[in-house]
């Protein structure tokens, strides 16, 4: 074996000494595929969370417009009558301090924006909230007295209560509660039927 100057091999053995410490370019790549598989399964589970999120913030705000409908129909005398009705579009319901915003003859645009109709005889009202991420249509029909006339797809005499929906994938251009309130059939696209305990899962 050569003898090699003692310069040199103090550089050579620095180089080794790095190479030793540092990543060969397998054990990259193995670290860059690790990432990207956790990446992988992240974002879509990321995304998940989000779009549940999105559907739980309308139906809670839902709830939370129902108690604002019970409360100006116990203080308007057992009546909605004038509870849809408001200057640009505002519901009177904006009344109540419920924290969101009501809008009639108008659509929802995100899930704090709640979309209102009244039926003719004033017993029922249709509260509607878009949830955007997963781009559904959530509903609460909620009528005091037996319907005399169908309504967003509930037939004549369907009983008094409170009725529970969604219809899934649709622009916020659609989630309109005097559009949806007014058929007398089933909304198009109405998931899973109305419901009585509570929202269908979707």
């Amino acid at each position: 074996m050569r003898n090699v100057p003692a310069k040199f091999r103090s550089r050579r053995l620095k180089l080794e000494e790095a190479s030793e410490e540092g990543f060969t370019l397998i054990e990259l790549l193995v670290v860059l595929l690790i990432i990207g598989i956790l990446l992988a399964i992240a974002i879509p589970t990321f995304l998940s969370v989000t779009k549940t999120a999105n559907n739980t913030a309308a139906q809670a705000n839902l709830q939370t417009a129902l108690t604002g409908a019970d409360t100006f129909y116990t203080s308007a005398n057992q009546t909605y009558s004038g509870i849809d009705v408001g200057g640009q579009g505002v519901s009177n319901i904006s009344q109540i301090d419920t924290g969101l915003t009501y809008v009639s003859n108008f659509a929802s645009t995100k899930s704090n924006v709640i979309s209102v109709y009244v039926n003719a005889a004033q017993t029922a009202l249709l509260l509607a909230a878009w949830s955007p991420g997963t781009n559904d249509c959530w509903l609460v029909f909620d009528a005091k007295a037996a319907l005399t006339v169908a309504s967003a797809g509930l037939a004549v005499n369907t009983a008094a209560g409170t009725y529970y929906g969604v219809i899934k994938l649709q622009p916020s251009t659609s989630c309109q509660a005097k559009t949806i309130g007014s058929v007398t059939t089933a909304p198009t696209g109405l998931t899973g039927g109305w419901v009585t305990t509570g929202f269908p899962k979707g």
